[in-house]
């Protein structure tokens, strides 16, 4: 009875100690679980002010374009200059990109699109011809996944990708600005030769050109042709209607960054948004 009683007194030992030890396992993991959830809501409520503070970042941009001359638009204004803000939340870098500083895939001339093969000769004819075909674009990057998807001639490939998207848009116009388009695309422009083109960038980085309807007689008086003078006046202004804001916010404290992508159209004094994004 005696051996029995002892055996007893041990199985319900046992039993105390396994039902301890699983509910000190419980206490653990509950707790594991309430720290994981702290944190979380902590990073989301961090999330939840880079968020605002890029939100306060774009606004400040929109502020910047509603304020801008309408006469031209050049890269020596405000909008043109990297902004950076310090915040007792964080930083937030902002960056606005002039549109029309790009081809317009969705109304670019047959031949200025056939130049680009200057540029990049893996793009072939039939591709050129694929391309007005199936246009408008909602966005440039469908031009890729089109020539992707082409069987008709050599793939594109990535490092010609990046390149070829970096000249193209599909937000503005239609015209380039004199004063922001680089050389890559003012090369493509029929009748430009190298000469004319550094004539042009050399120009505008001490006198922006400001006038449309002086345009004409500006560049005859910085060297360009009569018929280098009549291609570029078909498809370049001194002012833009469209512009990409970049905007990124980056925390102080957890590292945690959020970046938001707008681009606006302006008419008068007047942005629309055309796109907007989380990135």
């Amino acid at each position: 009875m005696i051996k029995r009683g002892k055996q007893k007194k041990a199985i319900i030992l046992i039993i105390v100690l396994w039902v301890m030890f699983f509910l000190s396992v419980v206490v653990l993991v509950l707790g594991a679980k309430n720290r994981m959830n702290v944190r979380l809501r902590s990073l989301n409520n961090e999330s939840l002010r880079m968020f605002y503070l890029a939100k306060e970042g774009v606004n400040r941009a929109i502020d910047i374009l509603v304020k801008d001359d309408l006469a031209y638009d050049a890269l020596s204004e405000d909008w043109g200059q990297k902004i950076s803000l310090e915040q007792d939340s964080g930083t937030v870098n902002i960056q606005i990109i002039d549109e029309n500083r790009f081809i317009n895939i969705n109304n670019v001339s047959e031949e200025i699109l056939n130049n680009l093969k200057t540029f990049f000769p893996e793009i072939t004819v039939e591709q050129v011809a694929l391309i007005l075909k199936n246009r408008p674009f909602d966005l440039k990057s469908e031009v890729i996944d089109l020539l992707a998807l082409d069987g008709t001639g050599s793939a594109v490939d990535q490092f010609n990708q990046t390149r070829l998207i970096d000249l193209l848009t599909t937000f503005s116009n239609g015209m380039l600005n004199i004063n922001t388009v680089s050389e890559a695309v003012l090369g493509v422009i029929p009748g430009m030769t190298d000469s004319a083109v550094q004539s042009i960038i050399a120009h505008r980085q001490s006198n922006p050109f400001v006038s449309n309807d002086e345009l004409s007689a500006e560049l005859s008086l910085i060297g360009l042709t009569p018929a280098q003078v009549s291609s570029l006046i078909k498809c370049v202004k001194v002012n833009s209607n469209a512009f990409r804001i970049l905007v990124n916010a980056q925390s102080k404290e957890r590292h945690i960054a959020q970046s938001l992508e707008v681009v606006v159209g302006r008419h008068d004094n007047k942005l629309d948004i055309l796109l907007s994004k989380e990135n």
